[in-house]
């Protein structure tokens, strides 16, 4: 009886309209998916509007590199140059004998022009679409498949777009678990501290987007309320600095300065007694969001403190974090005080996240996750 089961691809063309010159979340999370998909053996050729720069981590991958070329640099503009110019190479990619390919983007434009071309397009998703993209969606056949960052996220695909459950699957953010896991605290010298507070003292970490719908306001709220405690705020530009300490961070027991190489994230997030992620509902993505901080905090092993968010409480619960409740404006300081009455119990909720996290929310998992689901197709 002939086997009806599609094999799984082993090769991945990865196509995003995404600028590869900053470390930003996306582009992150765009790079550990490209050398997670090569660890597990693929053959990865990833297709990115390039202007003659990237990132390092990009760089160094061991995949195939190809820019495409183009004029327009922002916009709709850029949009649209960059998908007429794909289609061309991503026809020359799947025609030379490489049918059974893979191919996977966060680009709508890339997903309803490429579909045409393979049966296995998968469209991947981490927030709401545009009114216009919403228009699209009666374009984009069967032939797709959809990954969306989270369940609450998938759930609102089929239920508001009428997409077929069996095309859409949720697959969370992850963690390459070992250098988080592994890393070594700073140096006390070389780590960031609040002048005036010796090595004992609590300090909290919290590291990205200087902005307020990331909880500033809940930071300089407890670092008000708790002067023998110390916050450490790392993240954003010169500029971005200086306005967050305008907003009430201008304190003796607070450390504000710009953002640092990812690299060092690791040692940062193994440097302090506890990380937080405040994450408040005026962020956009706030109903729909997967943290690529939360997994690195939690595969890191140090007590993480974090917004009650739907989307947070997919992946974790009490017995790993602890939990700011966001209509208790006190919340953040009652946590922090109990991190301090019990940092045994806080140690213990720590190891339960970090086994929880490098057990189901490595990047290897989830790239044969999405390898899995493109098979299906």
């Amino acid at each position: 009886m002939p086997n009806l089961v599609s094999p799984l691809p082993t090769s991945v063309i990865v196509a995003n309209n995404m600028i590869m010159e900053a470390e930003t979340a996306h582009v992150l999370q765009t790079c550990q998916m490209l050398a997670a998909f090569a660890r597990i053996g693929c053959h990865v050729t990833y297709l990115w509007p390039g202007y003659g720069r990237t990132v390092d981590v990009l760089a160094g991958l061991p995949i195939d590199h190809r820019p495409i070329h183009c004029r327009a640099r922002y916009g709709k503009t850029r949009y649209a140059e960059f998908t007429a110019r794909l289609m061309p190479e991503l026809h020359r990619l799947i025609g030379n004998g490489n049918r059974d390919a893979m191919v996977m983007s966060r680009s709508l434009g890339v997903a309803l022009a490429g579909q045409w071309l393979t049966p296995r397009l998968v469209l991947e998703l981490h927030q709401d679409l545009s009114p216009v993209a919403r228009r699209v969606v009666p374009l984009l056949g069967r032939r797709i498949r959809w990954v969306a960052i989270s369940g609450s996220l998938r759930t609102h695909l089929i239920q508001d777009y009428r997409l077929p459950p069996g095309r859409v699957v949720a697959c969370h953010d992850a963690v390459d678990f070992a250098p988080f896991a592994q890393a070594e605290p700073l140096p006390m010298a070389d780590r960031p501290w609040p002048a005036g507070l010796g090595p004992e003292a609590p300090v909290h970490l919290y590291y990205g987007t200087l902005r307020p719908e990331r909880g500033l306001d809940l930071i300089a709220r407890a670092a008000r309320d708790l002067p023998d405690h110390g916050f450490v705020l790392i993240g954003g530009t010169p500029a971005e600095v200086e306005a967050a300490r305008a907003r009430d961070l201008d304190r003796p027991n607070v450390v504000v300065q710009p953002a640092v190489a990812h690299a060092l994230i690791p040692r940062l997030l193994r440097s302090y007694g506890s990380v937080l992620l405040p994450y408040t509902r005026a962020v956009a993505t706030h109903r729909w969001m997967s943290p690529l901080k939360l997994f690195e905090v939690l595969a890191s092993g140090t007590p993480t403190v974090v917004s009650r968010l739907g989307p947070v409480t997919e992946v974790v619960n009490d017995d790993q974090v602890a939990f700011i409740d966001l209509d208790d404006p006190e919340s953040l300081t009652t946590q922090l005080r109990a991190l301090k009455q019990s940092p045994e119990a806080a140690l213990i909720r720590a190891d339960r996240g970090q086994k929880w996290v490098g057990e189901r929310y490595t990047w290897d998992q989830r790239a044969r996750d999405i390898l899995a689901l493109a098979g299906g197709c």
